[in-house]
């Protein structure tokens, strides 16, 4: 029988010692993970993200895949120091560590409990002396069952040709919006069709986004990275002085209009003695996403720009089935190509890097073809999709298409993207890019990229606020001085990029101002090739730091050279020099994106282990963006204007003859 407390608060302050007498209640033996066992050490334990299902349920840790039951369990005891029989109220919430934010914008972590909402503290039964709780919990996208994040059903995102065709019809029914479509056609210089198809998949976006009540958890998936837990015992008295903010994470502050973080309140309420328990697990989750190549490659109605599509070359693995939307982790990706910008191209085809095409034919070229005829055409992308992306055992491949017996040769971009949105991480690529230049150092080019791009353009993914005059600049804005007065709060463009690329480790003159003399390298000699490490922050001028031009800055102790055209620019760029065969002589090499909130870290490396940082930038001189994103690796042509100080010119440099192989051997993000 236990010990009685005195219920006269001065009898029992004054035999505390000496009886040994206790009031409230007692926690003991928090235990996490009663059902789950694998440790990375003696406080870490570690799951691996199950992303069978994500595309279109998102991530949940842990799946029944992994567990049996399909939830953590975990346990605890109360100890009733109190004479009479009572019951308590208990809710456990977790919080993604290793990506938080520790300033105002703490209600942007990635937290959640219950996954109803609804169910604030949940009561224990009553009990007199000791009681023994046992309870499960799982992680899930928008654990704060936000609406924004709310829309269509996930089958229902399965864009048909009878749904567009459908749409088609609808808009070519609307007078108003029939006129639209003529005249952006006409703008855009393509036929009136291929317009129609192209707003009927814009609109269908737009409206699968929009409407719906089911719960798009996918649209805000968990961060991958290490979890911390907290629970949280209350009395009924301590309950009843919690506010709603604190009881529930779906409600926001009736004053700020922001989420209250459970993290930062319940430590400052347990010191004013509300609530009666408030413990910090000493353990830890670790989670990591490591994507199947196996998986298999959709191909996206949504942004494929026709509305034939040759399906010649679809196998099981590569498809617009409503199997592969339903699985396959990647999908081909197609570039925007302007067809009304021309690529005026010397008319002449080599294998410039298997035929180790050599610095004097080159110059030979760029002079006896000089006002010769030209192959003139835009950049393009495939009329056959899965001809030049395959899934296969050992990876994914993509493949620029060799031009060898072609009447009419083109440079065609091509690529992969994975469907699995996540905000931050250590974004890990273990890739083998085709090579670029040749025995002679001359540039095939080729642009090897890799990067993250926004994974939908709707409002559920905005970026974060840009508080300043000049805020995000629009994407499809010319970059001149006039686009910064229709800057924007808000805005959904986000990407940060890896390019590889036979181009000069500095910037134009005009980059440099009147009074420096620009630097210069060796470029056009050397087996060097520039790594390119790009943020596009859209010309965000709230960093304290913002930066035009190019300059030498120092970032957390480390320097780099960066370049930014103008104040209007949308991006900023740094520049490191690094041997072609290294990164390209072998079966592989690793690519990092290290995205944290306020800064994004580049590396390289043979050994993922061992890399090493080619670029640092953080929020003092460029926006870090904030939404969701996903992977893209591509193989591209660009304009030659876009690199003008690359040794070699892209409109001289012949078409390709050999395919261009490239492989997708590993993606891990943790």
């Amino acid at each position: 029988m236990k010990k009685t407390c005195f219920k006269l608060v001065s009898f029992c302050s004054l035999l505390l010692l000496l009886l040994g007498c206790k009031k409230g209640v007692e926690l003991k033996d928090w235990k996490l993970f009663t059902n789950y066992s694998n440790k990375i050490n003696d406080s870490t334990y570690f799951i691996e993200a199950d992303l069978s299902d994500a595309v279109l349920n998102g991530i949940i840790i842990p799946t029944r895949q992994q567990v049996k039951e399909g939830y953590f369990k975990f346990s605890f005891r109360l100890i009733n120091h109190d004479a009479d029989i009572t019951h308590y109220w208990y809710k456990i919430y977790y919080q993604n560590e290793t990506y938080k934010m520790n300033d105002t914008l703490t209600d942007e972590n990635f937290y959640g409990s219950w996954e109803d909402t609804g169910i604030e503290f949940k009561a224990t039964p009553e009990f007199e002396d000791e009681l023994l709780v046992t309870d499960s919990f799982r992680i899930i996208g928008n654990p704060r069952n936000e609406p924004q994040f709310f829309g269509t059903k996930a089958k229902d995102w399965y864009l048909s040709l009878e749904k567009i065709e459908a749409k088609m019809a609808f808009a070519k029914n609307t007078p108003e919006w029939d006129a639209d479509i003529k005249k952006k056609a006409s703008i855009n210089k393509i036929p009136y069709t291929t317009q129609l198809y192209r707003d009927a998949t814009f609109a269908s976006n737009i409206e699968a986004n929009n409407t719906g009540v089911e719960n798009n958890r996918w649209k805000r998936n968990p961060r991958m990275g290490n979890y911390r837990f907290m629970l949280v015992v209350c009395n009924d008295a301590d309950l009843s002085k919690l506010s709603l903010v604190n009881r529930n994470i779906s409600v926001k502050d009736s004053l700020t209009n922001r989420f209250i973080n459970p993290f930062d309140t319940f430590p400052n309420l347990r010191a004013e003695r509300k609530p009666s328990i408030v413990l910090i697990a000493p353990e830890q989750l670790k989670v990591r996403a490591v994507f199947n190549t196996k998986s298999g490659i959709y191909v996206d109605r949504f942004k494929f720009p026709e509305k034939e599509i040759n399906e010649t070359y679809y196998t099981p693995s590569c498809n617009n089935s409503f199997e592969k939307f339903e699985h396959a982790q990647f999908a081909q990706f197609f570039h925007h190509v302007l067809k009304n910008k021309i690529n005026p191209n010397i008319n002449k085809t080599e294998d410039v890097v298997g035929e180790h095409y050599t610095r004097a034919q080159y110059e030979n070229n760029k002079i006896n073809l000089a006002g010769k005829p030209t192959i003139n055409n835009a950049m393009n992308i495939t009329d056959c999709p899965c001809k030049t992306v395959q899934s296969k055992d050992d990876g994914i491949y993509i493949i620029t298409p060799g031009n060898e017996g072609a009447k009419q040769p083109k440079k065609e971009q091509v690529g992969i993207t994975s469907r699995i949105g996540f905000t931050y991480g250590k974004w890990r690529a273990k890739i083998k890019f085709s090579k670029l230049i040749s025995e002679d150092h001359v540039w095939n080019g080729l642009t090897a990229a890799y990067w993250l791009i926004y994974q939908n353009d709707a409002n559920w993914n905005l970026l974060r606020p840009c508080v300043s005059d000049i805020a995000y600049i629009p994407k499809n804005l010319p970059d001149d001085e006039a686009s910064m007065k229709n800057s924007e709060r808000q805005n959904f463009y986000s990407e940060i990029d890896f390019e590889i690329v036979k181009e000069s480790a500095y910037w134009p003159q005009s980059s440099y101002g009147s009074t420096i003399k620009v630097p210069t390298d060796n470029s056009y000699n050397t087996d060097d090739v520039t790594v390119t490490c790009t943020n596009w922050d859209l010309a965000c001028h709230q960093p304290p730091r913002f930066m035009a031009g190019a300059k030498d800055v120092n970032v957390e102790g480390k320097t780099y050279h960066f370049g930014r055209w103008a104040d209007f620019s949308k991006l900023l760029t740094s520049k490191v020099q690094a041997s072609h065969n290294e990164l390209f002589g072998g079966d592989y090499y690793y690519y990092e994106i290290d995205w944290q909130p306020t800064r994004i870290i580049w590396r390289i490396g043979k050994d993922k282990n061992q890399m090493r940082e080619v670029c640092r930038m953080n929020n003092q001189i460029t926006s870090i963006p904030s939404n969701q994103m996903v992977m893209v690796l591509t193989q591209e042509f660009h304009y030659q204007e876009w690199w003008p100080m690359a040794p070699f010119k892209q409109n001289l440099i012949p078409f390709p003859k050999k395919d261009l192989v490239g492989k997708l051997i590993e993606l891990e993000i943790e």
